[in-house]
């Protein structure tokens, strides 16, 4: 099987806008988009709520309608999609070990938590051994839509610096192997970060001097 670029969907704007990054940097590598849907992802906060029949429906249909959808923005790109009744952590990640890239939609910010991945989100990025790009919604129209501005959106933070987070206490050859691929790809500055937590002061005194001095009694 072809490598791929894959995303996982479940309906939500955020994942919407990942199909779309997805596309693109299919596209860019030349490779097959491959679209994957768990039907036990329970949260369709953005599924009509007309009852359970039309719920079903509307699930069954979505990773074909974003296929269609993508097919026609990218005539040349090569869009295959599936479901899979499993939960969703198990089925991205055996998705996973026949892909190049991992793509998955992402919340945003929150002042409170730092990065609001989602929990599904965050459960693949721990365990997965490959790139996993998670991408922001442009934001969100009436009915739950993806504005038309979101997709431009998303190309203009494309051609923005690429970060890397680099932890020099672990192996990280694919991982710089993967970010300067990115930054060669998007002609882009690649700024690397290295975080780390500076030494306790140093004491003002040895433990073993006292804090007063001693003073020897006269015989």
């Amino acid at each position: 099987m072809p490598r791929t670029v894959t995303v996982g969907l479940d309906g939500s704007p955020e994942s919407l806008t990942a199909a779309d990054w997805a596309a693109r940097e299919a596209q860019r590598r030349e490779m097959p988009l491959r679209l994957v849907h768990a039907l036990d992802w329970h949260s369709y906060t953005y599924a009509p709520l007309t009852g359970v029949e039309s719920l079903t429906r509307w699930a069954e249909h979505l990773p074909s309608d974003t296929a269609a959808r993508l097919r026609r923005d990218h005539p040349d790109l090569r869009v295959v999609h599936e479901q899979v009744a499993r939960e969703p952590v198990p089925s991205l990640l055996a998705a996973a070990e026949n892909a190049e890239l991992l793509v998955l939609g992402s919340r945003g910010l929150n002042r409170v938590t730092g990065v609001l991945v989602g929990s599904v989100a965050l459960a693949v990025v721990a365990r997965a051994e490959l790139p996993v790009v998670l991408v922001r919604t442009g934001g969100v129209g009436k009915g739950g839509h993806r504005p038309r501005s979101a997709a431009t959106a998303s190309s203009r933070l494309a051609r923005r610096d690429v970060v890397l987070g680099l932890d020099l206490r672990r192996p990280a050859a694919p991982l710089l192997d993967f970010a300067f691929d990115a930054a060669a790809r998007r002609a882009a500055t690649l700024c690397v970060i290295h975080g780390w937590s500076p030494p306790p002061p140093p004491a003002t005194r040895p433990p073993w001097v006292p804090a007063r001095p001693l003073r020897s009694r006269a015989s």
